[in-house]
């Protein structure tokens, strides 16, 4: 059984914001190879805020990099938080401040990953967060 696939048969369905082609491309290839599907990718903020308001029914799981431009990932996530019930989020960025990190795990985000990504550790942490009960 791939992990990607729910218990319903269906795949989860991630999206994803990343500014980095290389990094957004990777993170991709290793989430498609296990049988989750990819929504959409957002370099900006603004663009993972249009498409989480178009799609929000159906996904999963939002990782989100801090670092976006127009919108930052901080912000962005913020924004979905206001936007009523804010979905598992995972960030994976290269943002490393503890208080920063801590301020989002206490409002809502599931789980935190400081780059740079490896396949073993971003799969056991999506695996882990795609289990875990959202917090209202």
């Amino acid at each position: 059984m791939q992990a990607g696939i729910g218990p319903t048969g269906r795949p989860y369905q991630i999206l994803i914001a990343e500014n980095s082609k290389f990094q957004s491309k990777q993170l991709q290839q290793i989430l498609e190879s296990e049988g989750f599907k990819i929504i959409g990718i957002a370099e900006t903020g603004k663009e993972l805020l249009k498409m989480y308001k178009e799609n929000r029914q159906q996904i999963d799981l939002v990782t989100i990099e801090i670092f976006l431009p127009e919108v930052d990932g901080y912000a962005a996530f913020w924004d979905m938080k206001e936007m009523g019930v804010l979905p598992r989020v995972l960030f994976i960025s290269e943002e490393n401040t503890p208080s920063v990190i801590k301020a989002l795990l206490e409002n809502g985000a599931m789980d935190y990953i400081v780059k740079p990504i490896k396949r073993e550790k971003i799969l056991e942490k999506i695996k882990e967060t795609l289990i875990k009960i959202p917090k209202v």
